[in-house]
């Protein structure tokens, strides 16, 4: 198999289990509900037939044929069920949990390289089910339904109708409208307030006789609830509800939520409903933010165009109040773009909940694959970060869990063994720290074996035989390429194995990434990233007549001093700083740039760097000053270029690059140039 097939597999694996993870999940609860009360909630079964449907598309998608024939067959069984042709019973929930089984199984072996497990009896068992089911009362059964829309219902609104109306369920349509513009986010937060009371049994849209833009939809809606609560609970929508059951009462009911809204408050005070105002949010493509984002540095350049100019008209005679006033109307667009940028991160912000969803359900996968007990707690969800970036941090964040639960947390025996409770804890959580985003992941597992990872670094070449164990050395060992103290390839993988990848990833999002470790106590690893990377302040340096901008969240102090006062220790440039030796790095060296002239005298300058615990000198020329960036990656046109994150525009149509540090550190310690 050549590599790229097996990637593509890997990420097959992944994804599909995620799936059959829910799809578990939602069995059990389905198979809850039924045991409780003799039925299901049609929104549990519809998404469980759902799942069925997204993994035999994405078996399809990777060319896997025994996945998609026994998925498909499996759709088409939970489809029967959801229109009710075969009932749910404890026999066919026993079929759907063992073929859920033997689908893990195969998804397996597809990662393995190839399916081999035969699903020939499951596939006779599921053709099997569907006993014709008992007459139903018509669709229609009395209902002030019209014809048009009684047939605009597919089988399943046909079929949820039909149920409601046995349930004795009341049965309303909901007329709204909506503005083009917000329609979707709307109607779905309508939607969902509904569904806490009832069921949406279907949406159809309607000629809006008005003719203004608007968009207009009559939701079918099964409810318990009476009319007068319903119109309480969609008032603030506009939406007008009427009974669509035979009258029985000769007081006609309110022609709409306004004029009944009124009557029904005390009801609705009684009943506790939920009087929230639709969310008004639109969804935005990432793609037109970065858009905006490049107007908005756009702006930048023209206020700084607009500087310049004030400050050589305040240089001409009789102008002085002419460019005051100038230099006053340049600080408000100033401050205007200020409140724009930070207007357009906080748009591009998503709280981390989204993804720890998925890390919960990983980590429970995982400890069941390594035989171990182990209760995930997940904190901070709501805490904000850009998208872009939570895109990217799924990847080493599953990484970090899969390897704290393989070799970081221990069996039940052993955890007894050493006094501990049989249970092992992971917590993941995220909170705001000034302009950073700190992640941890914890375990209350063995901690880091130094000894065992010392071992092994001398056993790999990566340190000398007679050398002294150095702890913090260890902790920087595990994050090297291919490096493992694992005593045996398991299911999981073992400390250190992917930590290269994970260390990598964190700095490609100009972050760092930093571990502490007790014996017999645990594990932390701790991800600080920035809350964005669409604008960042950066230093403006020279070397060599060439322009560079230094990111401020990487700085930690700036130095003017001479040639004279570098020192070589080791064949390595270093400075003394309040007693710190501090390695340096020449831009000059690291990106060969040409000095078409020598230094006027012996100064230089240097910008410490930091990352995590550890600190770096910069050599330049000079310092230009400080500025906000818009940064703009360059790796589609040049592919990635060790030591740039990519360009910038300063001043005017003068395009920059912006130094990686984090890359710049990783180049020191190839050179070992870390005390």
């Amino acid at each position: 198999m050549d590599k790229n097939r097996a990637k593509a597999l890997q990420e097959f694996v992944a994804e599909a289990e995620d799936i059959l993870e829910a799809l578990a999940e939602d069995l059990e609860a389905a198979q809850s509900q039924h045991e409780a009360a003799g039925k299901v909630r049609p929104d549990l079964v519809n998404k469980i037939f759902r799942e069925m449907h997204s993994l035999k598309g994405l078996a399809s998608m990777f060319g896997l044929q025994e996945i998609t024939t026994l998925s498909h067959d499996l759709e088409s069984l939970l489809d029967k069920i959801r229109l009710g042709k075969a009932a749910l019973s404890p026999d066919l929930f026993a079929l759907l949990r063992e073929s859920r089984t033997h689908l893990r199984a195969m998804v397996g072996e597809a990662g393995e390289g190839g399916v081999r497990s035969e699903a020939s009896d499951l596939l006779r068992r599921i053709h099997a089910v569907g006993a014709p089911p008992e007459p139903k009362p018509e669709a229609r059964g009395g209902l002030l339904l019209d014809e048009q829309t009684l047939k605009s219902l597919t089988e399943y609104e046909e079929h949820r109708l039909k149920e409601n109306m046995t349930e004795g369920n009341r049965i309303l349509a909901v007329l709204v409208r909506f503005d083009f513009a917000d329609f979707d986010t709307r109607l779905r937060a309508l939607t969902e307030r509904l569904s806490e009371a009832g069921e949406v049994i279907s949406t159809l849209p309607v000629m809006d006789p008005s003719g203004d833009g608007g968009l207009r939809f009559r939701l079918l809606y099964g409810t318990t609830r009476s009319l007068a609560q319903v119109q309480s609970l969609v008032a603030d929508a506009g939406a007008e509800v009427q009974d669509l059951m035979p009258p029985t009462e000769t007081a006609p009911a309110p022609r709409s939520a306004a004029e009944g809204a009124e009557a029904a408050v005390e009801s609705a005070e009684a009943e506790g409903e939920d009087l929230r105002g639709l969310a008004k949010t639109v969804k935005v493509d990432i793609e037109k933010l970065d858009g905006v984002m490049g107007i908005v540095g756009e702006l930048n350049l023209l206020k700084a165009a607009f500087q310049r100019i004030a400050e050589a008209v305040a240089s001409l005679p009789g102008q002085r109040e002419l460019a005051a006033d100038a230099g006053k109307q340049i600080r408000t667009m100033e401050k205007k773009l200020g409140e724009l940028q930070r207007a357009i991160i906080d748009i591009r912000l998503v709280p981390i909940n989204q993804i720890f969803n998925r890390l919960n359900r990983t980590a429970r996968r995982l400890a069941r694959a390594a035989g171990k007990e182990v209760s995930v707690q997940l904190y901070g969800g709501d805490t904000e970060l850009d998208k872009t970036m939570m895109d990217e941090l799924v990847t080493p964040l599953i990484h970090t869990i899969r390897n704290a639960i393989d070799h970081g947390i221990e069996t039940p025996g052993e955890r007894v063994s050493a006094g501990k409770s049989r249970e092992g804890t992971l917590a993941v959580s995220a909170y705001q720290k000034g302009n950073s985003i700190v992640i941890e992941v914890t375990d209350d597992g063995r901690g880091l074996q130094v000894e065992k990872i010392w071992s092994a670094a001398v056993r790999l070449g990566l340190v000398g035989a007679g050398e002294e164990m150095d702890r913090e050395r260890c902790m920087e060992l595990i994050f090297r390429s291919g490096f493992s103290s694992a005593d045996e390839v398991t299911e999981v993988s073992g400390r250190g194995v992917g930590l290269d990848a994970v260390k990598a990833a964190i700095e490609q999002l100009k972050g760092t990434l930093s571990v502490w470790s007790e014996p017999n106590v645990g594990t932390t690893f701790q991800f600080t990233l920035p809350i964005t990377l669409a604008i960042i302040q950066s230093l403006i340096v020279r070397c060599c007549d060439q322009t560079f901008a230094v990111p401020i969240s990487s700085v930690l102090e700036t130095l003017r001093t001479t040639e004279s006062e570098i020192q070589l220790v080791d064949q390595r440039e270093v400075i003394s700083l309040r007693g710190v030796t501090l390695p340096l790095l020449r831009l000059e060296e690291r990106f060969r740039l040409p000095r078409t002239r020598p230094r006027e005298n012996e100064r230089i300058f240097i910008v410490v760097a930091r990352r995590g615990d550890k600190a770096a000198g910069i050599v330049v020329d000079d310092m230009l000053g400080e500025q906000e960036t818009v940064v703009h990656p360059i790796g589609k046109t040049f592919g990635r270029l060790p030591g740039l994150a990519g360009a910038t525009e300063v001043g005017e149509n003068q395009v920059i690059l912006v130094i990686d540090t984090a890359s710049l550190f990783s180049t020191i310690e190839a050179a070992r140039g870390f005390a």
